[in-house]
């Protein structure tokens, strides 16, 4: 941990307290909150065996979506929809797990229709 004066009056110009936290700091989690609740996660869609997945937060959750296959919009089967509509943590986590549906076989009838 550095202590130096230097340091400390820095964190003080900033509006830090000694604790190391900003008011900042609060309107920064308060506008990502607002961001995931709005369903907006910042991310492009990701593209994985000719599939594209889009990635959306509803209630501070992150759920994938396959959107595409080969560039051309998809309705996924309401079993294969309720099997990728779980929640996660991470927007990270939500495109892994459409990925492992996708390179476990379970949108061949996607493929093929």
């Amino acid at each position: 941990m550095d202590t130096s004066p230097d340091h400390g009056k820095a964190a003080q110009a900033a509006g830090q307290d000694h604790e190391g936290w900003s008011p900042l700091d609060f309107l920064r989690f308060l506008g990502r909150a607002a961001s995931i609740a709005a369903g907006d996660v910042g991310q492009e869609p990701d593209e994985f065996h000719c599939f594209r997945i889009a990635v959306t937060g509803r209630a501070g959750a992150y759920y994938a979506r396959v959107t595409h296959y080969l560039g051309k919009a998809i309705r996924l089967p309401a079993p294969l929809r309720h099997q990728l509509d779980a929640r996660f943590s991470s927007p990270d986590e939500a495109v892994q797990h459409a990925r492992f549906m996708i390179a476990s076989g379970a949108f061949k009838p996607v493929q093929r229709g």
